[in-house]
């Protein structure tokens, strides 16, 4: 059985390797844990469904593997036979988030020797960044620039489905022509109707739900952002810098993601929706969208908010469906959250504020506080994690759980193009790694705290590892102690955290030695791997969940064709 295109969106894993790998751990917590993914990061944009639904437009047929997922779900598919059943003339990859720095870079090398003729093409934020030194792999034929490729993508395939390799008159493009590498110029940068197209979700809808598996969608308004957070690269300094754009906030046709809720149909009662990036929609803009969801009929949202959410849009969302806001103070101290580009109200405003967000209707409001930022110390996280225990007491008789504090370290990454990433000294940063062969090289690096590019003068890398299960697993406990978590879920975490210390510490004495590991200890490294990576979970509900019914679970290739290429299970 072959599968067939014009043109196939390849999601690699982190490490293109990670089921072998017996060299590196992929500990709890190294992918923050806060998003239901493993830190092999399976989720893959969701700016492909603008591409692959602006192709079909044009009659061209895209199709989008999961490969990271498909690893993870099914351990013994041979990805390399895999690959050879897929025929395109172009293959994608994003390389959107740096965590995609290892898998998208070695597996392009995969397709590229398995699939020679077929033209490599990368894209997304850190490919934009990055664009000169990437499109220098020998694997990579293209790199489009941009936060809205749907017009270059478009005029590319069209070229390579008529034979044309001719791609000077196409914009945003680096790419190789015979012995040197052409730039076309980065020139399209739509100012309004971002990513011009409907998204279809009508392929979720038969998805079963299930105890463990609910189904999640998730929407995307805009690109770039209104706001100017130092560690983040969507911010207004990042994209000015990345994009070469004056205006950093695009939004979508309003239109389009009404028209998008709807593809659900009847399964949206059913569904959960993610709401990102609503922070830096305008109230019409905002109430029109909450009018949809209810028309449709959605079971729950979750909204990002960047300030605290106004009375009338409180009531909006209380009266739309199952609301959920989602705070990042990052920090109670205001001077760290101020300088981490929040600090837009204090915790006081905020206490006062959350009686008011669940009197209107509100389900839930969770809390996310970073460690990374400037000023924080270890005794700052510890006393965030104090402040977090003040707020369950505070809200525990009322309220139950619905006021949820979580903090999680930011990894494995400061991204590229960010103010902090740019002006390191100015904020109190340093960094480790700057080009994107040092990212790639240390993705695979045996500890996670060796593989964050940044530290901060108030915390080494050593310290952000280490600080960062001491909050957690204090967190955890205190959850547990006031009920917010069930003691079996409580014990299960602290389990996997006294377990994923005591492994790191005997890597980091073992590596310190010789630099090498010696075999009865790559042998539990093994077997960790294995373990952490057969479920997803997330800070939020910590419960091991089987991998499958996710929106970016692979769809695409049939089960009759995994179960051709799968191999006997390894020892």
């Amino acid at each position: 059985m072959k599968l067939t295109a014009d043109m196939f969106l390849l999601h690699a894993p982190s490490v293109y390797d990670f089921r072998d790998r017996d060299d590196m751990l992929f500990a709890y917590l190294s992918d923050s844990d806060s998003v239901n993914v493993t830190s092999v990061y399976e989720m893959y944009p969701i700016g492909w469904f603008s591409i692959k639904q602006r192709l079909a437009d044009h009659d061209l047929d895209c199709r989008i593997v999961n490969i990271a997922s498909l690893m993870l779900r099914y351990p013994d598919l041979d990805v390399e036979r895999l690959i050879g059943r897929l025929e395109a003339p172009v293959i994608g990859f994003d390389l959107h988030w740096m965590t995609q720095c290892h898998g998208a870079i070695e597996l392009a090398a995969v397709v590229k020797r398995i699939h020679p003729e077929a033209l490599i093409v990368f894209g997304g934020i850190s490919a934009t960044y990055f664009a000169r030194e990437l499109v220098e792999y020998p694997q990579v034929d293209v790199v489009v620039q941009g936060y809205d490729t749907l017009e270059p993508v478009t005029r590319l395939v069209e070229a390579v489905v008529r034979g044309d390799r001719d791609f000077a008159s196409i914009p945003n493009l680096l790419y190789k022509e015979r012995d040197r590498v052409a730039a076309t110029g980065f020139s399209h940068k739509p100012a309004t109707d971002y990513n011009n197209v409907r998204n279809d979700w009508s392929y979720y809808q038969s998805t079963p739900v299930t105890p463990l598996s609910s189904k999640l969608i998730m929407t995307l308004p805009n690109t770039g952002c209104a706001h100017d957070c130092g560690w983040c690269g969507g911010s207004r300094f990042a994209y000015r810098n990345i994009m070469e754009v004056d205006k950093t906030l695009v939004r979508k046709d309003h239109d389009l993601i009404v028209e998008e809720l709807k593809t659900m149909g009847e399964a949206a009662k059913y569904t959960s929706i993610y709401a990102l990036q609503c922070y830096s929609e305008g109230k019409t803009r905002m109430h029109s969208y909450l009018d949809a969801v209810r028309e449709v009929g959605y079971q729950s949202v979750s909204f990002e908010q960047f300030t605290l959410t106004p009375a009338d849009t409180l009531a909006k969302m209380g009266a739309s469906t199952d609301s959920y806001i989602m705070l990042s103070p990052e920090s109670h101290d205001p001077k760290i959250s101020k300088a981490a580009g929040r600090g837009t109200y204090t915790m006081a405003e905020m206490e006062d504020w959350i009686p008011r967000a669940l009197d209107a209707g509100i389900k839930g409001v969770m809390i996310w506080f970073f460690i990374g930022m400037p000023y924080q110390d270890a005794r700052s996280v510890r006393d965030t994690v104090a402040y977090s225990e003040r707020l369950i007491r505070r809200f525990a008789g009322t309220a139950g759980s619905a006021v949820l504090p979580l903090i999680c370290p930011m990894v494995p990454f400061l991204d590229p193009g960010c103010r902090f990433f740019e002006q390191p000294e100015k904020h109190g940063y340093r960094i480790h790694h700057r080009t994107l062969e040092q990212h790639r090289r240390a993705m695979v690096e045996p500890l996670w705290y060796r593989r964050l590019n940044y530290e901060t003068e108030w915390l080494s890398r050593r310290d952000i590892q280490d600080v960062s299960y001491e909050a957690i697993e204090r967190l955890v406990t205190i959850k547990g102690e006031h009920g917010v978590l069930s003691r079996v879920f409580c014990e299960a975490v602290l389990k996997t955290i006294d377990q994923t210390k005591r492994l790191l510490a005997e890597m980091d004495h073992a590596f310190s030695l010789d630099g090498r590991f010696p075999p009865e200890l790559r042998a539990e490294m093994r077997a960790y791997n294995r373990k952490i990576l057969a479920y997803s979970s997330d800070q939020i509900l910590p419960i091991p969940r089987p991998f499958g019914g996710r929106w970016f679970d692979d769809v695409t290739v049939p089960a009759e064709l995994i179960r051709e290429l799968s191999v006997p299970a390894r020892s």
